[in-house]
């Protein structure tokens, strides 16, 4: 035996002693790695993985690279199981989800096999076995799912091959290199794998115009450098152009090659770091258990014995005390009422005076004028005495019932219905019943009947609230029975895990011993049986079903359909607009009309100057930048395939002193600056010191404040704060040309200080009045770009929302659609617009078509049904390449131009249209009062002012009412309860994916900590955009409810007498900022969390980890609770000022049109009336109005 073998044969029964160890600390996962790592080393196979996000083109990547398409490759996601290709005798390998494993001998199906790679349900692994290029014995390639795959077992199937990997490639998208996910992945790995390289695929996606390649390699470099990663260990590709100048597909090759002969050289060596690692991750394990102490867990476990001990005793308790303790506070409520305070005793003696048989009034004493004057004072007696037992009582019973019923969990809907509808009900003797027969007047008496009244009222309120105790105590009774049969079978439960963890304690004090025996195993020698030195094969069941080797029928139906054409006819909004001046211009010559002709004439104007604003939002490098280019036709904006928008752009027509072709730089203040650090930080303003920017945070670094991965961010924008210091403190703007433009809009080093770029550029698009607005990727690494987003989709006109033809949404992507899901329909029309931009991807239509149906369902899922969506190649259309099939920017323009001509401008010149026929039916009116008699003249002006005394009335008793306060108060409380909830499932979705396996890498104690951080400021992020969406999704609500229901029921009630008609809106008198918030988490309150957690065993495989997210999740909905209740009355007290302000606007404005109106139909009434004006006047109206009929709106 050669010293190699003795050797490797020793390493075998090291490793066999080592296996035998974890099984016996039920450590089955690391038993079976370990398993894998030593038959991949019998073998003498080297793993090459390949991973990376979902559509990188990994498998693309493989079948070239094999010479054969083995593999399925689609732009929307595909691998769902681990695929090893092997060199080899045809043959293929199925290893099922149960164990099990299939094969099937000789030729294949490729079309099957790639089925088979598709089904991640039922099947593992898969193993093909061929004659590939690039192939050789004992070389394995490797394809995984995506790992930023939003199904867990994907991501699973992904991070499992990692510990056997000896090299793994990790492939990305052109455009995607800089994202969050791609840095968290390497930084992860780095350690762990030998050989670890990056591809940026798709290369020939590379633009020179956009950036030169060698800045782009540049920055990817210095990406990979900041991650510990050697520049030499990238590579640039590209599968669908060979023959790219910038293509390295040879070079990979090359290097693939000489890395199977490396790591074939290296096996042993590589194979014993890996089995190092296993046994530093299971002595790890131990030994944190052995930290975490059976004592201190058994300690815990007895306190919340002694806790549930405490609350079954609390439910008993409860039950039996619940009726005693509400009836003592209605007891209280009642004692307590001010019922007859001094204003109320003297409407008391002034009814008793009235009851006195000498009583009489008027001169004559008149029965009837007693009479009346007794039942008046009974009446207003009786209406106080209501009045005050509700503010008295009533009021403070309602409360106390509501407590009482949130107290007891008794909130069923039936019961605070009747809560909040309790009222003391009254009958309208009981003054009467008060009286005491035969007691003479005076001030002596009046104190007494006031007391025995109000012990009346008291009684009776006693008697009325018997019937909600009732109905409240039997439901606490009904609750608390089963609670405290819960709660007995709880205590019985946790008292036996108290025993358990008494009985282990003296086990877990040995796991120190087990640790050093498993590290004592790794050095020994003769270790284990060699006997058993096949122990690492693994033996799985012939599944009983053999596989067909026919390919399974599966039938795709989508239709492959043209773009969809509107249907537009050809608009004449310029010939409308024209036709409403020629209308202006005959009411402007007559001196009646003169403040309506006025109004009107304002109002076109405003259609005819109305600014559009375009807002485009998406994930970073969906191509917003090109796109907004494309749609002016040049290059305006930067772009590039890294993270440009940082800032807000804007792209609008040349004003006076701002030529074409100029850009205007305005920077963020101090004061915007040092917050932004703050929030980047998360740093309170009491922990740095100093009274300049500079000096605060020179300080907070120098004391270590800032976390060591933020320092480089806050000392750069210290850097462009120093260089633009002098604009900053004056607030100047500065103006540069726009091919200037690219370090203020694009380059972080300078535009983290920009607050706003605007671009004057004159197209066709600006001087229809359009702007549009680049804002910064939806699912950007600073989550402060996200926020300036929402105040756009309430503002803009109309939006974009970009995707990637390749990678359609990320986690972030979801969170921003799924709330425009929630405010789609807070808008009067449907103002969203859906893009997939690089269309030129698409390898054909069909192709194509399944991606956009794949968009479509990803929309849906998020609540967005029946979207406008496009596909376009914004470089394609730059080029003047606009005819093919995949750029479909003819489409775009005709839907954005039917949308703002038809829908917008349309409705806004249907408006103007009953507008105008209303002034011509006033002129008509006028015209007809020309021709009546005095006597008939007179009439009508009685029966004017009649209506007009009515309209009057009617807007002012609409200008304070409180019936959409209420509708509002009602939707904000019914909105806040679905947010609670929203939240509660996004908490649970979010924890699950926050707390994944890759954590074990490492300190997991570290590691579980920062995801814990990570955790709480996405979950607080998500709270934050919910508050912002309630306040788009309130301000709609308002909207439609004061333009319609207001409005309406205005216009009706003027339509009885049909003298008057009014035209005032809401739409678009929301021009404030969405409210800020601010919630604050104490990450310290969440620790004990992971202080419970054990180990990452028991974590992962004893089901901690359902047990931990369900804890997580309890507790952030209390947070959730808690920052709610804050809200409630700030968002309470801001909508009710929004009505109230508009009611006051839109009353003044139709207090204003009605006296306007009444005005010119009284003067036309009058004798000093110009017979001629009129007449003149009534035939150039009859004239419009004429050839106005043509005119079909």
């Amino acid at each position: 035996m050669t010293e190699e073998e003795r050797r490797n044969r020793e390493m075998f029964s090291r490793t066999g002693a080592l296996y035998a160890q974890f099984l016996d600390h039920h450590d089955e996962k690391r038993a079976d790695q370990l398993a894998a790592i030593m038959k991949k080393a019998a073998d003498e196979e080297v793993y090459i993985a390949f991973t990376g996000h979902y559509s990188a083109g990994k498998s693309s990547l493989l079948n070239t690279l094999l010479g054969e398409d083995i593999l399925p490759t689609s732009p929307i996601p595909t691998s769902a199981n681990l695929v090893v290709i092997r060199h080899g005798a045809d043959k293929v390998v199925l290893h099922t989800t149960d164990g099990a494993y299939a094969e099937i001998e000789g030729s294949y199906d490729k079309e099957q096999v790639q089925q088979f790679c598709k089904d991640g349900e039922q099947i593992e692994t898969v193993e093909v076995y061929a004659g590939f290029e690039e192939s050789e014995p004992h070389a394995a390639y490797i394809d995984t799912p995506g790992i930023d795959s939003t199904d867990e077992a994907h991501f699973l199937s992904a991070a499992s091959i990692l510990h056997q990997a000896d090299a793994l490639f990790y492939v990305v998208h052109y455009n995607h290199v800089h994202s969050e996910e791609n840095m968290m992945f390497l930084s992860s790995v780095k350690d762990r794998i030998p050989n670890l390289f990056l591809i940026v695929n798709q290369i020939d996606r590379h633009d020179e115009t956009e950036t030169k390649f060698e800045e782009y390699q540049k920055q990817v470099e210095e990406m990979l450098e900041g991650l510990g990663i050697p520049k030499e260990s990238l590579f640039f590709t590209s599968v669908t152009e060979p023959d790219h100048p910038l293509n390295d597909i040879e070079k990979l090759k090359k290097h693939l090659q000489h890395l199977k002969r490396q790591a074939k050289t290296n096996l042993w060596p590589l194979t014993e770091k890996k089995v190092e690692h296993l046994v530093k991750e299971h002595t790890d394990m131990l030994v944190k258990d052995a930290k975490s102490g059976s004592g201190e867990r058994f300690e815990k476990q007895e306190t919340l014995v002694r806790s549930v001990e405490a609350e079954l005793e609390n439910a008993v308790q409860q039950a039996e005390t619940s009726e005693k303790d509400i009836r003592k506070d209605v007891q209280n409520i009642l004692q307590n009422a001010n019922l007859t305070p001094f204003e109320m005793r003297e409407l008391a003696s002034a009814y008793i005076e009235s009851q006195q048989p000498s009583f009489k009034t008027g001169l004559f004493f008149s029965k009837a004028k007693t009479a009346a004057e007794k039942e008046r004072r009974q009446a207003e007696f009786f209406a106080d005495i209501k009045k005050r037992t509700e503010g008295e009582a009533d009021w403070h019973i309602v409360d106390t019932f509501t407590k009482a019923a949130k107290r007891y969990e008794a909130e069923s809907d039936e019961l605070i219905k009747k809560i909040q509808a309790y009222r003391t009900t009254l009958s309208d003797d009981i003054t009467a019943q008060a009286l005491k027969q035969g007691a003479a007047f005076s001030a002596e008496y009046v104190l007494t009947y006031s007391k025995d009244l109000a012990d009346m009222i008291r009684r009776e309120a006693k008697r009325q609230t018997a019937e909600l105790i009732e109905e409240l105590t039997a439901f606490v009774q009904a609750k608390n029975g089963p609670l405290i049969e819960s709660l007995k079978k709880r205590l019985e439960k946790e008292s036996a895990i108290r025993d358990e963890l008494a009985q282990s304690a003296e086990e877990e004090r040995n796991a120190e011993e087990k640790a050093a025996r498993v590290s004592a195993l790794w050095k020994e020698e003769s270790a284990y049986d060699t006997e058993s030195s096949d122990w690492y094969t693994r033996k799985k069941r012939l599944a009983k079903a053999p596989v067909q080797k026919e390919k399974p029928i599966e039938t795709v139906m989508h239709e492959v359909n043209k773009p969809e054409k509107i249907a537009v006819k050809e608009l004449s909004i310029k010939e409308q607009v024209d036709r409403f001046y020629e209308l202006a211009g005959i009411l402007d010559s007559s001196s009646l009309l003169g403040k309506q002709a006025e109004a009107f004439r304002s109002r076109i104007d405003r259609l005819e100057n109305r600014q559009f604003t375009l807002a485009l939002f998406g994930g970073f490098s969906s191509g917003k930048s090109s796109f907004a280019n494309a749609l002016v036709g040049e290059y305006v904006l930067p772009s590039s395939p890294t993270p440009t928008t940082a800032t807000i752009n804007k792209i609008t027509k040349p004003q006076d002193g701002k030529p074409h072709k100029s850009a205007e730089i305005v920077f963020k203040t101090e004061e915007e600056l040092d917050a932004e650090m703050l929030q980047l930080t998360e740093l309170k303003d009491a922990d740095i010191k100093g009274r300049s920017l500079n000096e605060r945070w020179n300080y907070a670094i120098k004391k270590g404040k800032v976390p060591d991965d933020l320092t480089p961010v806050i000392q750069t924008m210290l850097q462009a704060f120093n260089t633009y210091e002098e604009q900053i403190r004056q607030r100047l703007t500065l103006t540069v040309p726009i091919e200037d433009l690219k370090p203020y809009a694009a380059e972080e080093k300078t535009a983290c200080c920009v607050k706003e770029v605007t671009v004057y550029y004159d197209s066709p698009l600006t001087q229809k009045g359009i702007t549009i607005v680049d804002t910064p990727g939806a699912s950007s690494i600073n989550k402060r770009h996200t926020e300036l987003a929402f105040q756009y989709i309430k503002d803009a006109d109309a939006f974009f929302y970009m995707t990637y033809y390749q990678h359609s949404f990320s986690k972030g992507d979801r969170s921003f659609l799924k709330k425009l899901g929630l405010v789609k329909e807070s808008f009067g029309m449907d103002k969203m617009f859906f893009v997939i931009n690089a269309a030129d991807l698409a390898k054909t239509e069909s192709e194509l078509e399944t991606v956009k149906d794949y968009v479509r369902s990803e929309l849906s899922k998020e609540g967005i049904n029946r979207p406008k969506l496009y596909h376009v190649s914004s470089k394609e259309e730059l080029a003047g390449k606009n005819k093919a099939f995949y750029n479909g920017f003819a489409d775009v323009r005709t839907g954005l131009a039917h949308f703002i001509e038809e829908d917008v401008m349309r409705a806004s010149c249907a408006q103007l249209q009953t507008e105008a026929d209303k002034l011509c039916d006033m002129v008509e009116q006028l015209h007809e009062s020309l021709h009546q008699s005095a006597e008939e003249k007179e009439k009508k002006k009685q029966r004017l002012e009649s209506s007009y005394e009515k309209a009057i009335a009617d807007v002012s008793k609409r200008r304070t009412s409180e019936v959409i306060i209420r509708k509002v108060m009602k939707d904000t409380e019914e909105q806040l309860y679905h947010i609670k909830h929203r939240l509660s499932f996004y908490a649970n979705d979010m924890l699950k994916t926050a707390f994944h396996p890759g954590l074990q890498n490492g300190d997991w104690k570290r590691n579980i900590s920062a995801a814990l951080k990570e955790a709480l400021k996405e979950f607080r992020f998500e709270y934050i955009q919910e508050l912002k969406t309630l306040d788009i999704r309130m301000t709609g609500f308002i909207e439609r409810h004061m333009t319609g229901e207001w409005m309406e029921n205005c216009r009706k009630k003027l339509m009885e007498d049909g003298n008057f008609s009014i035209y005032v809106s809401a739409e678009n008198e929301f021009a404030v900022q969405l409210k800020e918030v601010a919630p604050v988490i104490d990450v310290s309150a969440f620790t004990h969390h992971v202080k419970d957690v054990k180990s990452p065993k028991q974590f992962f495989e004893q089901n901690g980890k359902a047990a931990f997210v369900e804890g997580l999740r309890l507790s952030l909905q209390k947070v959730t609770e808690s920052w709610l209740e804050q809200e409630k009355e700030s968002l309470s007290a801001r909508y009710t000022e929004q009505v109230r302000r508009l009611q006051e606007k839109m009353a003044v404005q139709s207090l204003s049109q009605i006296r306007e109106q009444r005005d010119t139909y009284l003067q036309g009434l009058s004798e000093n009336t110009s017979y001629g004006e009129i007449e003149r006047l009534y035939e150039a109206g009859k004239a419009w109005k004429k050839k106005d009929e043509i005119l079909k709106i």
